[in-house]
């Protein structure tokens, strides 16, 4: 799957810090199973752990318990929607075949993928400058990667921005 840059990057840390094919696996590097994966990994990441026990010491409080991973490809669609990507692209990147004659005719070009790319990085950007500050800092521990050393007046070195290539990018390291 095509991803911009800021994405891109997250996946190469991720893929980078294991040495397992899968993106996501068991701790033995095994492929997740579909069967359970909703049960065991997803409902606990956005419903929480004893969300109504705050003071339980598994407590994780729910982040979006009304959300779904269905619901995820329909938010992802309707912003493809909203930002001008033709239906075809929209259609390929959520892994769907155009209806009717549509798909004999219709193709994606590259100039469709390098509008969508930069569509999906104009909201990455987007969404992390809408964070605070105190969560743009989480975001940056967990993801070190992502940090860009800038300068500032006094010539000290300082990394507080987003950086906008892949550190596997070779074109970036020249």
């Amino acid at each position: 799957m095509t991803l911009p840059p800021s994405i891109a990057v997250l996946y190469e840390t991720l893929m980078d810090s294991h040495n397992d094919p899968f993106v996501f696996s068991t701790p033995d590097g095994h492929p997740l199973r579909r069967s359970n994966f909703r049960q065991r990994h997803w409902r606990p990441v956005w419903d929480g752990t004893n969300p109504d026990a705050p003071g339980a010491d598994d407590h994780v409080p729910a982040i979006l318990s009304w959300f779904t991973f269905h619901e995820g490809r329909h938010s992802h669609n309707t912003w493809m929607t909203e930002d001008g990507v033709p239906e075809v692209a929209r259609r390929a990147r959520l892994g769907q075949k155009m209806k009717g004659i549509a798909r004999v005719y219709d193709h994606i070009t590259p100039a469709m993928t390098n509008h969508l790319l930069g569509a999906l990085e104009a909201r990455w950007t987007a969404s992390v400058a809408a964070l605070t500050a105190a969560e743009r800092a989480q975001l940056m521990l967990r993801f070190p990667c992502l940090r860009e050393p800038t300068e500032t007046t006094s010539g000290e070195h300082t990394q507080d921005q987003i950086a906008e290539s892949s550190p596997n990018d070779q074109s970036a390291a020249s």
